[in-house]
């Protein structure tokens, strides 16, 4: 079994990217942000990400889409000892990073730009509607809680910017972080 650490990086990137893909990657697609332009998510950084990663799941002729990646976790344990110098719970707050890597071949570059703020709008009412990141089962809970509390969820976006003029291709991108709470016994 993998580690608390791997299990939460695993799950956000199944609640926002869908179903796994095994293709010597662990990556996830199909999800329900593939309407708004997502097309895989990885529970880590990726670097040179196929094209056909971007828009997996689209229409043909989609010509924009996005990739995201965990790229970064910051954990912080807190334990509260009980009855014992072994017994006890421990609550542990994952910071999660999550990075929006953006390509488009469109004629306008508010196109893509939009439909990235779509993309993020969506992904917190996500968060504020299922704050166990979809991790609740009949039998246990892994997150207790995503996105509450007074960081809630923070989002940042870049500029496009063109980076192929023969292609009219552009990219962009955009950074959401939010804290994910567990606890475990011990």
């Amino acid at each position: 079994m993998s580690g608390e650490r791997q299990q939460v990086r695993l799950a956000v990137a199944a609640f926002f990217g869908g179903i796994l893909v095994t293709d010597g990657e662990v990556k996830f697609q199909n999800g329900p942000l593939t309407a708004y332009g997502l097309g895989t998510a990885y529970p880590y950084t990726v670097r040179n990400a196929p094209d056909t990663d971007y828009t997996a799941g689209m229409p043909a002729g989609q010509n924009w889409g996005c990739v995201l990646s965990t790229t970064a976790m910051t954990r912080q344990t807190l334990r509260e000892g009980y009855g014992g110098p072994t017994s006890g719970y421990r609550g542990r707050t994952y910071t999660v990073t999550c990075q929006i890597e953006l390509i488009a071949e469109t004629a306008h570059l508010e196109t893509a730009g939009a439909g990235l703020d779509d993309l993020i709008d969506q992904m917190h009412a996500m968060v504020y509607a299922d704050r166990n990141l979809g991790t609740m089962t009949a039998d246990s809970v892994l997150i207790l809680q995503a996105g509450e509390g007074r960081t809630g969820i923070r989002d940042t976006t870049e500029p496009m910017v063109l980076v192929n003029p023969d292609k009219g291709r552009s990219a962009g991108g955009a950074t959401v972080t939010f804290d994910a709470f567990t606890m475990v016994e011990g």
